[in-house]
């Protein structure tokens, strides 16, 4: 039997799941990243020239309708999607190409981007609403052969998310993620965000 004593409970051990579009990454705990410390990226981009993904658990402390006037939205929470062109609303959604032109299909019934200004018209209009878009600030990007090297590296795990948690902006997305992982990590389920405040 594995010596628990000699058992790092905060490092990853690799899974060798591919970082495709449609899967997460969820970072090392406690690595003093300010961007992606205790953070689940939802991957929408994965090929040959990069990767391209948006942060699921940094809320932004203010709406989408503050941020961008013409989304009629009331409260609508807004998310850091990370530090790339982060003065730019990206957006997720379940709509599809048909009601959202544009759309770019991710996996398992989530899309992309699209015409903004359809999304900001059915949204006034009632037709979407927030539990089929979610809006990020700026998105997460790693050039070609960059994120392989984080993941070797054991910054990231590689894993699977249900899509409705992905969409759901009340879920306590990291504890759902880590969940998923089962085994020895669990214990990073009710990790604080600052080890400091355990």
């Amino acid at each position: 039997m594995e010596d628990l004593k000699n058992i790092d409970l905060l490092s990853i051990d690799r899974n060798w799941l591919l970082p495709e579009a449609g899967r997460i990454l969820i970072s090392k705990p406690f690595s003093g990243d300010a961007y992606f410390d205790q953070s689940i990226v939802y991957l929408t981009e994965s090929n040959e020239n990069g990767t391209v993904g948006f942060i699921l658990n940094k809320p932004v402390l203010t709406n989408i309708n503050i941020m961008h006037g013409e989304v009629k939205t009331g409260s609508w929470n807004l998310w850091f999607g990370g530090p790339v062109k982060n003065n730019y609303i990206y957006f997720i959604h379940t709509a599809g190409p048909d009601v959202i032109p544009g759309s770019i299909a991710v996996a398992d019934g989530i899309y992309w981007g699209g015409d903004f200004n359809d999304v900001s018209q059915k949204i006034e209009t009632g037709e979407l609403n927030e539990k089929a878009v979610r809006f990020f600030l700026g998105y997460s990007g790693w050039e070609k052969d960059q994120l392989e090297k984080e993941i070797n590296d054991k910054y990231w795990m590689v894993g699977k998310l249900d899509p409705s948690i992905i969409m759901n902006t009340e879920a306590d997305i990291w504890k759902e993620a880590v969940k998923n992982l089962g085994g020895r990590y669990r214990v990073w389920e009710n990790l604080p965000p600052d080890p400091i405040l355990n």
